[in-house]
């Protein structure tokens, strides 16, 4: 293909692209308090399923299915990143979900055990109705005229065609039958298929509508007319009977044995299927996704006040509402940066690092079972941790999803004084001297900074500075700031009594203890680029402590205007504007453990009588913060590991975007609008080629900072 009609292409957009508008991404977050719930999932609206060992779901703006471990309270993500993906369900050992990874909809299956991933239908086009239940999976399938039902033998991989009406939906299996509904008589009747015998069946045609069947054994649960009340059909003996009597909706039944649930009015109710009498377990659950039962555990979905879908999980056995979500637990040591916020989950069986992710609203367990992971910090790159079961210091990739050990057995890293910047982790080797150490996690190499010869007070680095301070002797020491550019050591202030500092935007801050009539500890920094030490503040009354830095920002610990001088509270101060920040959290805010990375405030909050992460950005994300590429070899593309993406305006500089063309087949390549999150939409690059008001019609919505070239793998 010439460059010409190309060049056109690029040409036509960057001219349209001068009328474009936007917002910066998170900016509309400024100042806003977010209470971080991971221990329910935030799911797309495309469906969600429990088995006895596995839940399944697909989280919101991701296209990956989360395979969620019951018992060991894990998650595995199936499928690829590229392909929009519907309606999973699991059983036993695999996992079913309809892709359009080839341009229609097929069925997939994954087999768990061998972690292998099937493709079962081609050249077809399944509906989203797809179930699985032993060894046979069905789903609607409309490759003949209109729609029909199909069932797959996994143990043999043979296609039976069901029904032949051309107009079946909504089917369900069991380890002998498959039932769906029909509309072949003009209205809805339910009708069954014995899968040993090849034959079909009527099992209710009379008038009426009889929808949504479900199956489990030889019983058939469905509603008959429609949404009024529940009827079960009974295969061994013939007979169809009224479960249900009394005058509320009800919709989305689902069957285990004799149990069953449904939806009634927002309500999840629950009966027996040989009784009349059913039970409210859960209300205010979002009755347009059915929910589904297995054993004792009923998985439904609600929404919260920012309409996300959220999944929760009740015990029938303890007849109780729990969390769901290899990360639930109680919080404790948050970190933040722009885009993320990390912080430690434990439970009574383990504890696992969450990966918060501000701009979708989804969470990640990145540690698996085995680790025994503390103090997670987190850059918008990577995430580290101190692993106590390797002793070891552990670096979670971002971008590619990947964990590595940034350290082996030849080293001791402490276990407390370590910290992270963009790719840069800062970290103290206690076998040789207590040797300062620069790991640069995206290449791998090391940069020796000194040796202290003993353990810090505390440690920072902050672009190309880094601070420390080493006591001298009781209750005095010395701060230092290192400049990595020069490779030169200078003492800020010595001989003083301090604990801790703290880098930010050009300067260093530290609490000091200054001794006299009006001793208290005092807030001090030193101007970078002027060599000059100065009070953050003038008072000379009250305690100012603990202070962290980020951007031109302080955190720090006060309690100048309390009544007691024990009752501290936290202050936000901005050094570049000399005055407190106009951005605070909530007065009935109950902070604890509180940290401020990039732009935002992370901490520990328990006003609602459980702890919880709460986080609140004071100033708009900084674009491509942390994020040098180095040991990329993609034309400055960040690399996902399916798929690597360019920043669109940077495509188009030079000759990048060709080279793009040149190493990359054109139907990888598409253009993406807000990549990553639920407003994502694509175009392929063969289309917008074709017709570029597809593509035009694409980026209408978006500012040219959130328009991206994708090349898959």
């Amino acid at each position: 293909m010439k460059r010409k009609p190309i060049q056109g292409l690029l040409a036509a957009v960057m001219l349209v692209g001068t009328l474009w508008g936007g917002t910066p991404a998170l900016a509309s977050s400024v100042g806003t308090e977010v209470k971080i719930n991971s221990g329910q999932p935030a799911v797309s609206k495309t469906g969600f399923d429990i088995s006895n060992n596995y839940a399944v779901w697909i989280a919101e703006g991701e296209k990956a299915v989360t395979l969620y471990d019951l018992k060991k309270g894990t998650e595995t993500k199936i499928g690829d990143n590229k392909s929009s993906k519907a309606n999973p369900k699991v059983d036993g050992n695999y996992v079913v979900w309809t892709d359009s990874r080839h341009g229609n909809s097929d069925v997939y299956l994954y087999d768990i055990s061998n972690d292998e991933e099937i493709r079962i239908t081609s050249k077809s086009t399944a509906g989203s109705d797809v179930e699985i239940a032993g060894k046979y999976i069905v789903w609607t399938d409309n490759r003949h005229s209109g729609t029909d039902i199909y069932l797959y033998n996994i143990n043999t991989e043979e296609e039976t065609r069901v029904s032949t009406s051309g107009k079946a939906s909504k089917p369900s299996v069991s380890p002998n039958y498959v039932a769906w509904e029909d509309r072949r008589n003009g209205n809805s009747d339910i009708f069954y298929y014995d899968i040993a015998e090849e034959t079909e069946y009527e099992a209710d045609v009379s008038s009426g509508q009889q929808v949504n069947p479900v199956i489990d054994d030889d019983v058939i649960l469905y509603e008959s007319p429609r949404g009024e009340q529940l009827y079960k059909f009974s295969i061994d003996s013939g007979r169809a009977k009224k479960v249900t009597s009394d005058s509320s909706a009800k919709t989305t039944p689902h069957l285990y044995e004799d149990t069953y649930i449904f939806a009634s009015n927002n309500s999840l109710m629950l009966g027996d299927i040989d009784k009349s009498s059913t039970e409210r377990i859960a209300t205010r659950i979002y009755s347009k996704l059915q929910p589904r039962i297995y054993g004792d555990m009923v998985l439904f979905a609600r929404t919260d006040s920012e309409g996300k879908v959220r999944l929760s999980l009740y015990d029938l056995d303890d007849e109780e509402e729990i969390e769901i979500g290899g990360i639930a637990g109680e919080p404790s040591s948050p970190d933040g940066s722009d885009r993320y916020v990390v912080y430690l989950s434990t439970s009574k069986r383990t504890s696992t690092v969450v990966l918060y992710d501000v701009e979708k609203g989804s969470s990640t367990a990145i540690t698996d079972e085995d680790a025994d992971p503390i103090r997670p910090l987190v850059s918008d790159r990577f995430a580290v941790w101190y692993d106590k079961s390797s002793k070891a210091l552990v670096a979670y990739d971002i971008r590619k999803g990947k964990v590595k050990k940034v350290t082996d057995k030849s080293v001791k890293p402490s276990r407390e004084y370590y910290e992270l910047d963009g790719n840069n982790l800062l970290w103290v080797n206690e076998d040789r001297r207590n040797e300062l150490v620069v790991t640069n996690l995206s290449t791998d190499e090391e940069e020796d900074i000194t040796r202290l010869g003993k353990d810090p007070l505390s440690l920072d680095i902050y672009g190309d500075y880094i601070t420390w301070v080493l006591e001298d002797n009781r209750d005095k020491a010395t701060v230092y700031l290192y400049d990595r550019d020069i490779n030169r050591e200078t003492k800020i202030v010595s001989g003083v009594q301090v604990e801790k500092a703290s880098i930010g935007d050009n300067f260093v801050v530290w609490s000091e203890y200054t001794s006299g009539r009006d001793a208290s500890w005092d807030l001090f920094y030193y101007d970078i680029k002027r060599g000059k030490v100065n009070p953050v503040t003038r008072w000379n009354n009250g305690d100012q402590l603990d202070p962290l830095a980020s951007r031109s920002m302080v955190l720090y610990y006060d309690n100048r205007l309390s009544p007691k001088p024990k009752d501290f509270y936290y202050e936000l101060y901005d050094i570049d504007k000399d005055s407190f920040s106009k951005h605070y959290w909530k007065d009935e805010a109950k902070m604890d453990e509180p940290r401020i990375g990039g732009n935002r405030v992370v901490w520990i909050d328990e006003r609602d009588g459980d702890p919880y992460v709460y986080t609140m950005a004071f100033a708009s994300a900084r674009e491509d913060d942390d994020d040098d590429d180095d040991g990329d070899d993609d034309n400055g593309g960040i690399d996902h590991g399916d798929y690597v993406e360019y920043p669109f305006l940077a495509a188009l500089e030079g000759d990048v975007f060709f080279d793009i063309l040149d190493q990359f087949d054109y139907d990888q390549i598409e253009f993406v609008v807000f990549p990553g999150t639920k407003k994502e939409k694509s175009v392929s690059f063969l289309a917008a080629l074709d017709d570029a008001d597809l593509l035009f019609d694409l980026l209408d919505e978006a500012d040219m900072s959130d328009i991206f070239v994708r090349a898959y793998k």
